[in-house]
């Protein structure tokens, strides 16, 4: 499905938010370890490589780990793609989004603060968890460890295409204004092609937990197969940068399908479980009729 720039300006509807978090991976080569191992296996140098986790054992640094994936997750789910390591973020979404995300700035390093504070004891209890792997040695020195976490982010403004600030003959300035077009409407389809691609993954899903294997059986499911289909569909009024009505009108149609749905009648009933598998894939069947997820299959 192709598509053009709207006619609505998106520097004025959106703004460009690069989201980067880091933190320390606490691997290192056993270079020894590597040695023996190719020697036993008659491998040549580089046929294999060990790596040990410094922090095996703890559960302090999973946790800020587990957390930044958390946090790079949300991101993803609140922009839309537009280049690597940079989402679209509709100006509707710009609030709770900065709030949110300051929410979890300020608990990712409550976390590394912790693990800091923890960090002398807990490299001495790695000296049992490590066994012969053990080396002090290789644990970074205390002072250098914030340095080893980051969570930064800015916030950009989308470059429309007359801004070029060149000094060159009006021939190179018009080549390059078309370039940036072409790449502008190519990845402003890209980005407008994932909430079709979300709102599609939501329809299958559904069809697909609530067809029961064989008679007098039902497939488990969380209260989560309607709640987070009815999220995705109050997050797709803010993503619809470019006001497609169509997208509108198909996020409406699941809505007000699982707006009417109880779960329990779901659970115990498999008349409610067959009727909103029948509605989200006569959903699918139309929209695919229309072109508008051909591309999301």
């Amino acid at each position: 499905m192709e598509m053009t720039a709207p006619n609505v300006s998106i520097a004025s509807m959106a703004m460009l938010v690069e989201l980067r978090i880091s933190t320390w991976t606490a691997r290192k080569r056993d270079n020894a370890t590597t040695d023996d191992l190719n020697k036993a296996k008659n491998a040549t140098d580089g046929a294999s490589n060990v790596y040990k986790y410094l922090m095996a054992g703890s559960d302090h640094l999973k946790k800020i780990e587990k957390y930044a994936a958390k946090c790079r997750a949300w991101n993803g789910q609140q922009t839309l793609p537009w280049m690597k390591g940079i989402g679209l973020l509709p100006m509707e979404n710009f609030f709770d989004y900065r709030q949110q995300l300051g929410t979890m700035e300020a608990n990712f390093n409550a976390l590394v603060q912790e693990f800091i504070t923890a960090y002398p004891s807990l490299v001495s209890a790695q000296a049992f968890k490590l066994g012969d792997y053990f080396d002090a040695d290789e644990f970074p020195h205390a002072e250098t460890l914030p340095r080893k976490f980051k969570f930064e982010y800015n916030f950009l403004p989308v470059p429309e295409s007359g801004d070029f600030r060149l000094k060159c003959e009006e021939a190179v300035r018009a080549d390059l204004a078309e370039q940036y077009d072409r790449m502008f409407n190519e990845r402003l389809a890209e980005a407008m092609r994932d909430p079709w691609d979300r709102l599609h993954d939501a329809l299958t899903h559904i069809a697909t937990r609530l067809t029961d294997p064989s008679e007098g059986e039902r497939n488990i499911f969380r209260d989560s197969l309607v709640n987070k289909p009815l999220e995705l569909c109050s997050l797709l009024t803010k993503l619809n940068i470019t006001k497609d009505p169509q997208l509108e009108e198909a996020r409406r149609m699941l809505e007000k399908a699982l707006s009417r749905t109880d779960l329990d009648d779901l659970r115990n009933h498999a008349d409610a479980r067959a009727e909103l598998k029948s509605r989200s894939e006569e959903h699918t069947s139309e929209l695919q009729s229309r072109g508008l997820i051909s591309y999301a299959v």
